[in-house]
């Protein structure tokens, strides 16, 4: 935010601020003397309406608290309230609870990127909240007036909030791990679709774990930017993700060129993970968590939450010497790891990042499937290629000579699995 002070720059005029008074006065060019500047009068407005769908208290990554709500402002008009005093939440619940509409005073007015023709109103603690009897337009349910298709955002330009969109993921094309004010984070990019057409969604951090290939989903709070000369769409540290109904998809599907995976074998030389808890309300990463302590206060937004509620993600690196002699080193991403976690029962030590790296470090050989840009995609324990369970099941009936019955088979297949349980 730029101060209302405008200050000389003395760093781009270092010669000139050094020289002595005598050697100033001798330059032709003035001394400028710092005044203050005009402060802009920004409008306040009186906003009336009928409130809808108060929010839980929000956290912005700096460390801003707010809620929002839905106004009714019209017979179907429908505006979204930024309230920054948290003190006026319990005024806007009983107001909607109570089906009451409000005057809403010392409000200001501010371009909305979601819903393109409306505006948003931003309420400070300086701004009041009045009941009012009644209002010349009926109070009705909003539409999701937030969602959008892809055809609507293929509309849009960069930068844009977009609230709902439901899509299916086609394919994913690229994953990888970038410095984000000096953390690294991992992010997967997909294509997906509805069925008015097709897009990029770039997947950040723990939403990863959320999506798979095949599967439709309900996105909130999207932002849009500009790849190429298409608008696609990217997560935010606010984004929730829920499966929904299979999503359609258009008649054609412009095919997408997937990020080449490699897949890798050998003895584990190295490895290093770091578990670094996370805030679950502003993302922060917790230097001082105690795992044993029952609570425990972010260190950047000062919630007091419990301890379980905090968010392990995952970084490190392994190095694997390959099958065919060569060493190879690779970023182990927070996707790959929490993935090994769950596939191999380790949550109790899941938040201990030693305590992991003995595990990885304990397996005989591993498969580690990487990406172009050497990030681990998964990981695990090397299974040697054999024969399928379908095969030795079939070889049982043929055993048995002559034909078989369906479930003769499934006989031959339970002999095979209680003998792999047995070994």
């Amino acid at each position: 935010m730029s101060s209302d002070i405008h200050q000389l720059d003395y760093d781009h005029a270092p010669s000139f601020f050094s020289r002595t008074d005598d050697q100033r006065l001798q330059t032709n060019r003035p001394i400028i003397m710092a005044s203050p500047a005009k402060k802009t009068k920004v409008e306040e407005e009186t906003v009336v309406g009928h409130v809808h769908a108060v929010s839980p208290v929000k956290t912005s990554r700096q460390n801003v608290r707010y809620f929002e709500a839905t106004l009714q402002t019209g017979r179907e008009e429908f505006n979204r309230v930024v309230c920054f005093a948290l003190e006026k939440r319990s005024e806007f619940i009983q107001a909607s609870d109570n089906s009451q509409a409000v005057r809403l005073s010392r409000a200001r007015k501010s371009i909305s990127f979601g819903n393109p023709g409306g505006y948003d109103v931003l309420l400070s603690s300086a701004s009041s909240v009045g009941v009012l009897d009644d209002l010349d337009f009926p109070r009705r349910t909003p539409p999701d007036v937030d969602q959008l298709t892809v055809a609507q955002v293929l509309a849009l330009g960069p930068m844009q909030r977009v609230g709902t969109m439901e899509l299916r993921v086609v394919q994913a094309t690229g994953n990888r791990v970038v410095p984000v004010r000096g953390t690294p984070v991992e992010l997967k990019v997909f294509e997906v679709c509805d069925a008015t057409g097709q897009t990029g969604l770039t997947v950040w951090d723990r939403v990863i774990l959320s999506v798979q290939e095949g599967r439709s989903y309900r996105f909130t709070t999207l932002t849009t930017r500009k790849e190429g000369d298409r608008t696609v769409v990217t997560t935010t540290p606010s984004t929730q993700v829920t499966t929904c109904a299979e999503v359609g998809r258009p008649t054609v599907l412009r095919p997408a060129s997937a990020g080449g995976e490699e897949v890798v074998c050998g003895a584990v030389v190295g490895v290093k993970i770091v578990a670094k808890p996370r805030c679950p309300r502003c993302h922060a990463g917790q230097e001082n968590l105690v795992a044993r302590c029952s609570t425990h206060r972010c260190e950047r937004c000062g919630l007091l939450q419990r301890t379980m509620a905090y968010i392990i993600t995952y970084s490190g690196m392994v190095i694997v010497l390959s099958q065919k002699g060569e060493e190879r080193s690779m970023a182990l991403t927070n996707s790959a790891v929490f993935a090994y976690v769950r596939d191999n029962f380790l949550s109790s030590c899941g938040h201990d990042g030693a305590a992991l790296e003995e595990s990885v470090m304990a397996l005989e050989e591993v498969e580690v499937t990487v990406s172009r840009d050497g990030s681990v995609v998964r990981f695990g324990k090397f299974a040697p290629a054999g024969p399928s369970v379908e095969q030795d099941g079939a070889k049982c009936a043929d055993a048995a000579g002559g034909s078989t019955t369906e479930d003769e088979v499934l006989d031959g297949l339970d002999e095979v699995l209680a003998k792999e349980m047995t070994d």
